[in-house]
């Protein structure tokens, strides 16, 4: 129970912080990033093995993207 707590209180914090940035896009973008490495902790801890590798091939992916530049 304390952790659902904990991540409540994180959520909460991160809403405010977005509400106090420069423009209302910056607010949501930081939203969205918050919730895209929750949800990646998520995958981690309920499926190692799968979120591994997707992750994985997501890194592979963004490298091979950059050595294009």
């Amino acid at each position: 129970m304390f952790i659902y707590v904990l991540a409540i209180v994180f959520y909460v914090f991160a809403l405010i912080a977005a509400f106090k940035m420069e423009t209302p896009l910056k607010g949501f973008l930081f939203v969205l990033a918050i919730a895209g490495v929750t949800g990646l902790l998520y995958l981690f801890i309920n499926f190692p093995g799968t979120s591994g590798i997707s992750v994985a091939m997501m890194l592979g992916a963004f490298i091979l993207k950059q050595g294009r530049r």
